[in-house]
């Protein structure tokens, strides 16, 4: 087995069949994939070379050959903040619904709760968890749970904590100040080191500390400064509107430090906060994270080691870790492929050649028959073989992609227009713009069943149906007042699926051939994610946000739900039928396990 792609078989295997006038149906022996390219936006460094980094969901220890060593995927969703103790012994880690604490050497859960909107994580000195929530900044003992307000009393907009826990920068809606950490139980307006006032109502910083953690680089949007001990007021940085939050600070000693942003930056000094130098140019365009000894890490998707003595080098060692969930994927000769913009062989982590990755923005398949759209070119793959069926304008934009059932034909569709394509005679059959219809633009589009219409959804307003041939418009399904409709399926047998929101739920409409009204509209109190009938058309799968039942199968006929399972690591759109109808592809792992894809057998 090629070493990117490890299977492992989940030991439970989740089934719900619920009885009715619908025909039983169950989801059985979910088996979850994992292949590379997880994104990498927080990081930490522990004593001894070691780091601490999120991969999407999960939380993994690497060490100095950045080999996985320890790894937690307890966090639904990205992981939003992560920290570690001065000592090295702890780590916490923020998503949007939880925030933990781990032993490092254990890898034992400490502590746990519920975030707030505002919330970050970070430690004291004595590797305590600082926790900012609605505005105050709390101190958690790890081991007994007591929570202690330190600062804040609802008024912070945002905090970060240095390294070492010793020293704080806090943002007001009026100022943004250095303050030094102690044991105590507050902090007093005898803990302040440096102040400033600041330009605008500001609601979040990104600093970053001197090795000595005495200064600190406080980009804020639109202005950058620079707070030091001692130091009345703070240092204009030259150009500092410029110095975004997605860019990177790196010291490289206590006299300068690097802002980087895309493979571009600029040398300053701290003094005066002055620009020295020209411009730099870097092999990484990821973000930077300096630590420790001159140490960086370079992330992003993937995972290098930098040295602050030769930032322009290429990351060495370089890894590209585990990915939580997959956005390509279909079946291929009845095995589940899936990945991060490409088509592995879930079972060999052999790549699929399906025609250009290049900017690849959508893909379909059904009946064993591939579309992509990269860029302008749109390929099908079908038995082996590669076929470019049309080459588009660049005028409407095209971005999103929908197939028939029987997968010979192809609508795609942009701002300013769509496009019908079929794959026998390898052409664009017809195509319309925006202001022929006179819409403001188009958000998706769906071949019919006769390959002489297209299924339109518009920036607002009802469906349409577009006859080419005559150019006719028509409502194709009218929408509730207010409601705005987002994705849409049609069944071999023609009824067609329409996902919308409304202002409590999500909804999905089911219409007969020829209606424009639903003959059942199912009701959901998460969001719809994807949805996908069956190859023959008896069944409809929806991919939802819930915690615990993500994935759902309903009976076209009667709308009746059949089941229900799968608690998922991380988002997705990724939703996917063999051809002959006997599993279903979720581009998500399984929460708790490493997993970028999961493949449930179907048994009816």
């Amino acid at each position: 087995m090629n070493p990117p792609v490890l299977l492992r078989t989940a030991l439970l295997g989740v089934t719900l069949a619920l009885s009715g006038a619908a025909s039983a149906l169950t989801l059985a022996d979910p088996k979850v994939y994992t292949v590379p390219g997880a994104d990498t936006s927080v990081a930490a460094f522990l004593p001894g070379g070691q780091v601490v980094v999120n991969a999407d969901n999960g939380v993994l220890v690497l060490d100095a050959a950045l080999k996985t060593v320890r790894s937690w995927y307890s966090l639904r969703g990205d992981v939003l903040g992560l920290s570690a103790s001065p000592d090295g012994k702890r780590v916490a880690a923020l998503s949007r619904d939880r925030w933990v604490v781990w032993d490092v050497a254990s890898g034992r859960e400490l502590r746990s709760g519920t975030p707030a909107l505002d919330a970050r994580v970070a430690f004291d000195a004595r590797g305590d968890l600082l926790l900012l929530e609605r505005g105050t900044l709390v101190r958690v003992a790890v081991a007994t749970g007591q929570r202690t307000p330190l600062l804040g009393g609802g008024d912070l907009g945002d905090v970060a904590v240095s390294p070492d826990g010793q020293r704080l920068v806090t943002l007001t809606d009026t100022e943004v100040s250095l303050l030094k950490l102690d044991g105590g139980t507050a902090l007093t307006s005898g803990a302040v080191l440096a102040t400033s006032e600041v330009d605008e109502d500001w609601s979040e910083l990104a600093a970053t500390f001197a090795p000595d953690g005495k200064a600190a680089v406080v980009r804020l949007g639109e202005q950058t400064l620079i707070l030091r001990e001692g130091q009345t007021g703070a240092t204009e940085v030259e150009g500092g509107e410029d110095l975004s939050l997605s860019g990177s600070v790196v010291f490289l000693n206590p006299t300068q430090f690097v802002y980087a942003e895309y493979g571009e930056g600029q040398l300053y000094d701290v003094q005066t906060g002055e620009a020295v130098g020209e411009a730099l140019e870097f092999d990484a365009y990821e973000p930077l994270l300096g630590g420790p000894d001159g140490a960086v890490l370079a992330l992003g998707r993937s995972v290098g080691r930098l040295s602050t003595a030769d930032l322009s080098a290429p990351p060495r060692p370089r890894v590209t870790l585990p990915s939580s969930n997959t956005w390509t994927g279909a079946f291929v000769g009845g095995v589940p492929h899936a990945g991060v913009g490409e088509f592995l062989n879930l079972k060999t982590g052999v790549a699929l050649n399906a025609g250009n990755r290049d900017n690849l923005l959508a893909a379909e398949a059904h009946s064993e028959s591939l579309w992509t759209l990269s860029g302008l070119t749109v390929n099908v793959y079908r038995a082996g073989k590669v076929t470019r069926v049309a080459t588009l304008d660049e005028d409407a934009e095209y971005e999103t992609l929908h197939t028939s059932p029987d997968g010979t034909l192809a609508a795609v569709s942009g701002y300013g227009g769509a496009a019908l394509l079929d794959s026998r005679s390898g052409k664009v059959v017809g195509t319309v713009t925006a202001a022929k219809l006179k819409v403001e633009d188009i958000h998706d589009a769906l071949p019919t069943l006769d390959g002489r219409s297209l299924l339109l959804i518009p920036h607002e307003g009802d469906l349409l149906r577009y006859e080419l041939a005559s150019g006719r418009k028509t409502v194709a399904f009218k929408l509730p007042a207010g409601a705005e409709a987002y994705e849409f399926q049609q069944s071999r047998g023609g009824t067609l699926a329409v996902a919308y929101g409304s202002e409590n739920d999500d909804r999905i409409a089911l219409i007969k051939p020829g209606a424009a009204t639903a003959f059942k509209t199912l009701v959901f109190s998460q969001a719809v994610r994807a949805l996908r009938f069956s190859p023959d058309g008896k069944q409809l799968a929806v991919l939802t946000g819930d915690n615990q039942n993500a994935l759902q199968v309903y009976d076209t006929a009667s709308g009746a739900l059949l089941t229900r399972t799968g608690a998922f690591s991380l988002r997705t759109s990724l939703l996917a039928w063999a051809a002959d109808g006997s599993q279903l592809l979720v581009g998500a792992g399984l929460l708790g396990q490493p997993g970028s894809a999961t493949v449930y057998t179907v048994k009816k």
